[in-house]
Formats: structure tokens, C-alpha cells, sequence
């Protein structure tokens, strides 16, 4: 099997644009969730959710060679920003692009488009919602804009979505299929999202707090997030964050919107994932929690984690209390802000947590620097029970990578 490394990296989040931006705000403790301000809702100024200071006027303006004659919502140009500083970041141009394939994921496609423009009832609004709601159509603008001639595809799978599309292209690399891909995922805030979720009774008046006894549901948050994996055969002595050793989706298809109480479902993500490499439980260093806050995933997952490092759980933490739960983003984050805090050897802390929910067990409470670690286990657990799990391995300059 081909080796997989993770080359590049591009993230915008509530938190900062770009790696260094967020990185930088993780260890400070700074949160970006607070209360809607730009959203057109009734919630505006009530529910919090971690939104993106920037309208997509000034989104646009940070992409370069932008064409100003496409139309493309909040959701696309999210993608474009962060799939432009991943290019950039792992040095590619030319026929790497254009032979490079893109797995792309979101989970609300153009819905921010659908809501502006769909009682406008006029022709030239047709353009707008019908041609842009699909989520297949994110990937396409981002291959478009690229120029990728390679396979692209799209991924769906609620909030495992992104880590899905990293696991995709993971095995279209080992198995010969591309040597080159771009992985990740975006979503905005809508009002279909934030409504969906109240709805559902699991959305906190005030900030989350995950895996804490109290919480009470999560916020919202919009995000684009992409990684750049590529082949070993191609990587040669180029930098490298990460190598991608072991992964695992399963489905559990208990409940619609919830998981086990047992964690039975990520309990058999992480096992397979694990079991994948040719490491021990025990070597994981850190864990980046899925983590919502809700009542029902916090004790799911923490079961889980209990039962796979046979109740000596290692570093874990959540960042939704930093940038909200952002759906179709989130794994891609998930496994970005592990990597980030992986390289620079540090943990980052649980925002918003101070009484653990039982027998002690406790997230990350405070930022921790100087912290090595050699493998790191990143998780994305979405409704009807699709769950994710991706294993990370520390580069090393003895392994031929800076």
C-alpha cells in the first residue's frame, strides 16, 4: 500500500484565516462563537454561533483571479479560500493541479443561495438557487477554478462528511488511483441549519461546553477546511505535516440524529482504525474529539473512549467551543487543528468546560505547550450514526521529510 502524507493546508474559521491565524487563537484560548450578528433571522442577537466576520464581498477579495462573472455562494467561496492557501501551502502549480483529483463535502450545498433567492420569483433569480443548491456544485466551482482535470467527486454524510472525503482520498492514493488530491469541506451558517438544529432541542442559548457535566447543545459555526495528501512517490524530500496511517467509517444506523448510548458505534470506528496501523492504543498522545456538546454525544463518545484505551484516556479535547459545530467542515478541521497542534508540539484547551460528566474523566483545561506527540486520532461522528475515525503519525527528519 502506498504511503499517504498530509503536504498542505488551508482553514478559515471564526477563529482566524489561515493556519497561523487560528493556530495562534487555539492557544490563546480565544473563542469565535457569539452572538448572530450577520445571519437574517429572528435569532439574530439572541443564539449564539460562531460566524465569519467577513461578507462575501471581502471573502472574494482574498481570492486571487477571482472571476467577478460567476455566482458563488457563501459555502463556495469559504472552499476557494482554504483550498487556495492548501495549494499554496503544499507549493503546487500547473499539471500538479490539473492531474490532481478534489473529494469535496459540505452538508448544505447552496441552501444560503435557495433562502435569498427562492420567493423572489423572477427569471433572472432562476440562476442563482436552482444551479447552485447542490453540493455537488461546490466541487465543481473549486475544480473550475483550479483547473483540475483529474477525478472529483462529492461527499455527503452529515457531519463525518469531511473526514470522509480525507479517508476517500487516502484510499484513491493507496490504491494507485491519484497521487494527488484535495480533501476537505465547508459550510455556512443558514437559517435552514440553525432551525434545524433548535428544532431539534440541542442548540445552547449560551456557549457550548463539551464534554462538561452541564452542557446543553451546540452552536452553529461556518468554516472551509482542505488538506493536500499526496503519494509518497511524488512527495520526495517536500515538507510534510503528517502521515495518514490508519482510518475507519462505519456505520451504526441506530437513531436519525443520535448515537448509541453505549458508543458502541465509535467505539468500533476507532477500534478499526487503530487496528489499522502498527500501533498500540496506548500511543495515541491525543485525541480531537467530535465533541458537540450535546447530551447525547459527549456520553456516547466518552464511553467509547473509555472502552478503546481501556479506560486510560489519553490528552482529548473539543474545538467546537472555539468554532462551533461547522457540519460539513468539521471533520477536515477536526483533523487540521491535530495536525497543527501535533507539529508544534502543544495541546489546546476545552474551552468552557469545569465539571467533568463522570468518573473523573476530564478534557484538556488548559493550553499546554512542549507536549510531543507521535500519533494523534481525529474524530467526525454525523447523524444516522456515519462515524469517522483517522489516525496521524508525527514526521520525522529521520523518516526523509522536513
Amino acid at each position: 500500500m502506498k504511503r499517504v502524507f498530509v503536504t498542505g493546508m488551508g482553514v478559515i474559521s471564526a477563529i482566524g484565516n489561515g493556519l497561523e491565524a487560528n493556530s495562534n487563537s487555539l492557544k490563546k484560548g480565544l473563542s469565535g462563537i457569539k452572538p448572530i450578528k450577520h445571519l437574517n433571522t429572528i435569532y439574530r442577537g439572541i443564539l449564539p454561533a460562531a460566524e465569519i466576520d467577513l461578507s462575501n464581498v471581502e471573502l472574494i477579495n482574498l481570492i486571487p483571479n477571482f472571476d467577478k462573472t460567476q455566482n458563488y455562494t457563501r459555502g463556495q467561496l469559504l472552499s476557494l479560500v482554504a483550498a487556495n492557501e492548501a495549494v499554496a501551502d503544499a507549493c503546487l502549480s500547473g499539471t500538479d493541479l490539473s492531474d490532481m483529483a478534489i473529494v469535496s463535502s459540505n452538508t448544505i450545498g447552496g441552501m444560503d443561495f435557495t433562502e435569498q433567492y427562492y420567493r423572489a420569483n423572477k427569471d433572472e433569480y432562476q440562476y442563482f438557487f436552482n444551479n447552485s443548491h447542490s453540493s455537488g456544485e461546490t466541487t465543481r466551482k473549486i475544480a473550475s477554478y483550479l483547473g483540475t482535470n483529474a477525478l472529483i467527486t462529492t461527499i455527503s454524510t452529515a457531519c463525518s462528511s469531511s473526514a470522509n472525503a480525507i479517508i476517500m482520498g487516502t484510499r484513491l492514493i493507496r490504491s494507485g488511483r491519484a497521487k494527488r488530491v484535495l480533501v476537505g469541506g465547508s459550510d455556512p451558517i443558514t437559517k435552514f441549519s440553525l432551525n434545524g438544529f433548535a428544532s431539534l432541542l440541542i442548540y445552547d442559548e449560551n456557549v457550548c461546553k463539551p464534554f462538561d457535566k452541564d452542557r446543553n447543545g451546540l452552536n452553529l459555526g461556518e468554516a472551509g477546511a482542505y488538506l493536500i495528501l499526496e503519494s509518497e512517490e511524488v512527495v520526495n524530500n517536500k515538507k510534510c505535516y503528517a502521515e495518514i496511517v490508519g482510518y475507519a467509517n462505519r456505520n451504526e444506523a441506530f437513531h436519525a440524529s443520535a448515537s448509541t448510548p453505549d458508543g458502541e458505534g465509535a467505539f468500533l470506528t476507532m477500534k478499526q482504525a487503530l487496528a489499522m496501523t502498527n500501533i498500540e492504543p496506548n500511543q495515541i498522545s491525543f485525541v480531537h474529539a467530535h465533541g458537540t456538546a450535546t447530551p447525547n454525544n459527549d456520553q456516547s463518545e466518552l464511553n467509547a473512549l473509555k472502552r478503546v484505551f481501556n479506560n486510560k484516556i489519553p490528552n482529548f479535547a473539543s474545538s467546537k467551543s472555539y468554532i462551533g459545530h461547522t457540519l460539513g467542515a468539521a471533520g477536515a478541521i477536526n483533523a487540521i487543528y491535530g495536525i497543527i497542534a501535533m507539529k508544534d508540539s502543544f495541546v489546546f484547551q476545552n474551552l468552557s468546560f469545569t465539571k467533568p460528566i463522570e468518573d473523573g474523566f476530564e478534557p484538556i483545561k488548559e493550553y499546554t505547550p512542549n507536549v510531543h506527540m507521535d500519533y494523534i486520532l481525529s474524530n467526525a461522528f454525523g447523524f444516522g450514526g456515519n462515524n469517522s475515525s483517522i489516525v496521524f503519525a508525527n514526521i520525522s527528519k529521520e523518516d526523509g521529510h522536513e
